[in-house]
């Protein structure tokens, strides 16, 4: 018999998401499926699919797959619209708790604007020499692993270029099997600096990343670039505003406030896309 799966398309910063409620009715897609309704092209069009699922201890469980079907530990800009699409569904208030991969989240919803208490970031290093690479590359954990270069003009390099050299990053042996997001980073002044994202499981450059918003400033920071709070510009256009405090390893007391805005919605037939 067919399902019917309902679904609302989402962006946060132009990082844009297929999100589904699975609250009662659980819904499993498998890597391929969850790869084909996020193709652009054959299916739905997304860089990630994100479930809202039960959780026994808080609001609800926002599980995140990349648009290669893979499962990632958390999105920044995912878990502020599932902050969004589970006030909208009355899943939770808009000052709720959720769970994810990476941890416990908390998030205030003020009207189409969503604030995330994202947690620490740790094992910050700098200054890493990679092969026989002439850059200093920083290192940080935002939930996800983020690499980071400061780019005296991160805006102009062209995108085949910051791919390339994205890349040879990502899938570099000091990061271990699963890798590591990259972003190249220009400080504009002392609280502001602009970003662009590579990130892994999407394999492209993204319009935003919340995760890793977070992770370049707090590595700017430690650079002496930049200081709390943070208006970080993404290469979509948009602002994401960082705040934390600064410790030893990372930061603490991290939050990340932006947009939370819904598309469409729809539906499609599971059947069309399992076993693709």
């Amino acid at each position: 018999m067919s399902r019917e799966v309902r679904f609302i398309k989402m962006h946060g910063t132009g990082n844009d998401f297929v999100m589904i409620d699975s609250m009662e009715e659980r819904l499993s897609l498998g890597g391929e499926g969850t790869a084909a309704v996020c193709d652009r092209h054959r299916g739905i069009g997304a860089d990630g699919l994100i479930l809202i699922e039960p959780s026994a201890d808080h609001d609800f469980t926002m599980r995140y797959y990349n648009s290669d079907g893979g499962e990632a530990e958390m999105c920044g800009n995912g878990a502020r619209c599932a902050a969004l699409f589970a006030h909208r569904k009355g899943i939770a208030t808009a000052d709720m708790n959720f769970d994810t991969m990476a941890g416990p989240v908390h998030a205030v919803v003020h009207g189409g604007t969503v604030t995330i208490d994202i947690g620490d970031v740790v094992d910050l290093r700098m200054g890493i020499k990679l092969d026989d690479m002439s850059y200093d590359l920083h290192y940080a954990v935002s939930g996800v692993p983020h690499a980071a270069l400061i780019h005296e003009s991160a805006k102009d390099v062209p995108q085949n270029e910051f791919i390339e050299l994205a890349r040879n990053v990502r899938f570099h042996p000091l990061f271990g099997e699963k890798g590591t997001n990259v972003n190249l980073v220009t400080p504009l002044c002392e609280e502001a600096l602009y970003f662009r994202t590579y990130e892994r499981g999407v394999e492209a450059e993204t319009q935003a990343c919340g995760t890793g918003a977070v992770a370049v400033s707090v590595i700017a920071a430690r650079l002496g670039l930049v200081s709390s709070p943070v208006e970080c510009e993404t290469s979509g256009g948009d602002i994401l505003i960082v705040e934390f405090d600064p410790v030893d390893d990372g930061a603490c007391a991290c939050r990340l406030t932006g947009p939370a805005v819904v598309s469409f919605d729809g539906s499609f037939f599971l059947e069309s896309y399992i076993g693709v």
